[in-house]
């Protein structure tokens, strides 16, 4: 890392984050200090979804275009990211037909996006090879040999190593594709090669890339001196950082974006907590969507073993992101539900079977598991399965097992934090699943707060951090709140607590016997021929 890198990172993460001063809005030879419009624009694992906000918060128009990751096999997954520089080219076509002219009126554009995947470019800002994603799992090996043979009393980032870990995909590409990695000048996240694309300018956050930052740190005793990795950070710098402007001449309805500003924004998480308002001290969150990411907020850095601890600018985040959540209900509906009609449908007419007297637990393992356990060997398991328990039993114990996935994580976070969350805010595709939003309060006796008119929480996120960077917000907090969603409150229900205290007590007593068994399947897995 460069000496002024390392400076603009230590003192942008020792003072958080200051207002920045108004800016008027600079756009083809005008100015204007009224609000601009804002492309807001979320790039997920499954769909690129964009909208453009007017000057007081109206959506003008939207757009969402299917996205997927190339899964050649088990531990695979990879995208060539020209692909997504067509999805946003093809997203802002969509918008300019239904926008027209409101297009050229756009002052700010700001990008969130999924983490943990890494575009590799070389020199002349050319990816060597297809992105890495989130679900990757090829530097396992060397992730675990490192961590074996490195000291972390020395080197205090090894001991985060795993196969996600970015410094373990770069010494897997070190290993693996030689070639490719002596071409490697500057890893990004996906957001900010699209970033990059738009501006001709590299810039990354320091919260999305805060593992890979973290290698970097210490000189010598660094991990990536250790893994023998050269300094190929971006420039680093908040969300609400001017990346730069819209180059000219870019092709069809993007060339009308020229001279906008653009933003640095951060991961879709980040982006999705400060989209509904929870990004204050005492809330916790629960993102919801095919796996869930959960966390408690704090205004000083606590730690526990099995959450992530990341410092969010003026505020600390304790938590982090699972594998398991509404892709849990997909596998069950898949093998068991009803055929016709849409999700929410086919759940709704499931839970409305009467329920078995006898309860049922469920471990929703079904595809390993990261916060809080990290074991992918983790395989889910029913407890007190019976001829008298229906497809609806199965279903609501599925519900019930994720919500105390998010409650043994909540209960880590407070315990390390020293706090109690006051509510928990929920949003994603799980906040609009039938009964669920109900059994997260009773699970976690917490009163869970839904965006009930927005289901966009990250591109919300992407509108609250335009303002506070165009100086129209002094917090993100604030802008949140004067996006004035309509909200549903759900208190957790007294007649419940004690039934959803002894199934908790369960799951806690039972989790080290799902563990090893889980891990001894995985093991006669390996050791049977294919």
């Amino acid at each position: 890392m460069s000496s002024a890198t390392s400076d603009l990172l230590n003192t942008r993460i020792r003072w958080g984050y200051v207002r920045p001063h108004a800016r008027r809005h600079r756009r083809q030879g005008f100015e204007s200090a009224s609000p601009l419009n804002v492309l807001a624009i979320d790039l997920g694992g499954s769909a690129l979804k964009a909208r453009l906000y007017d000057g007081t918060d109206r959506i003008l128009a939207s757009a969402r275009l299917p996205a997927a990751f190339s899964q050649p096999d088990d531990a695979s997954s990879e995208q060539d990211a020209e692909e997504w520089w067509c999805l946003l080219q093809a997203a802002v076509t969509e918008i300019a037909a239904t926008a027209g002219t409101a297009l050229a009126d756009t002052g700010a554009i700001a990008i969130c996006g999924m983490t943990r995947t890494q575009v590799f470019l070389d020199e002349a800002g050319n990816a060597i090879r297809p992105a890495i994603g989130f679900r990757d799992r090829r530097a396992e090996r060397v992730a675990l040999e490192a961590k074996a043979k490195l000291d972390s009393s020395r080197i205090p980032e090894a001991k985060n190593l795993n196969a996600y870990h970015p410094a373990a995909r770069l010494a897997w590409l070190k290993e693996h594709e030689p070639q490719a990695a002596a071409r490697l000048k500057v890893v990004l996240e996906p957001k900010d090669y699209l970033n990059f694309r738009l501006t001709g300018k590299t810039m990354t956050d320091h919260i999305s890339e805060a593992r890979l930052i973290a290698s970097f740190q210490g000189g010598p005793a660094s991990l990536a001196a250790a893994l023998g990795l050269p300094d190929m950070l971006p420039p680093i710098g908040q969300p609400w950082d001017r990346v730069g402007t819209v180059r000219e001449g870019l092709p069809g309805a993007l060339g009308r974006l020229a001279g906008a500003d653009v933003y640095c924004g951060s991961h879709d998480t980040w982006s999705a907590v400060a989209g509904i308002g929870a990004m204050r001290p005492g809330s916790a969150y629960c993102i919801s969507g095919s796996s869930e990411v959960f966390g408690l907020m704090t205004d000083r850095p606590a730690s526990a073993e099995g959450l992530i601890t990341l410092d969010w600018g003026d505020i600390w985040h304790i938590g982090g992101p699972g594998l398991n959540g509404a892709n849990v209900l997909d596998w069950l509906l898949d093998r068991f539900g009803p055929k016709n009609g849409n999700t929410d449908d086919a759940i709704a007419t499931l839970l409305a079977e009467p329920p078995a007297p006898r309860p049922l637990l469920f471990h929703p393992f079904l595809f390993g598991e990261r916060v809080p356990f990290w074991d992918e060997n983790l395989s889910a398991a029913f407890y007190g399965l019976s001829s008298e328990h229906g497809r609806g039993d199965m279903v609501r114990a599925a519900m019930e097992g994720i919500a105390m996935v998010n409650r043994r994580t909540l209960d880590l976070a407070e315990s390390a934090a020293g706090i109690q969350a006051e509510q928990v805010f929920l949003a994603g595709g799980g906040a609009r699943v039938p009964e669920w939003p109900q059994i997260r309060a009773d699970m976690l006796d917490r009163p869970v707060v839904i965006v009930s008119e927005d289901p966009e929480a990250g591109l919300m996120g992407c509108l609250a951090l335009a303002r506070v960077a165009s100086g129209q917000a002094v917090s993100l907090a604030d802008a949140a709140t004067s996006l004035a969603h309509k909200t549903v409150r759900i208190e957790p229900r007294p007649d419940r607590r004690e039934r959803m205290n002894l199934l908790y007590e369960l799951f806690l007593e039972s989790f080290d016997t799902v563990s090893t068994i889980s891990r001894k399947l995985a093991a006669l897995a390996r050791s049977q021929p294919t």
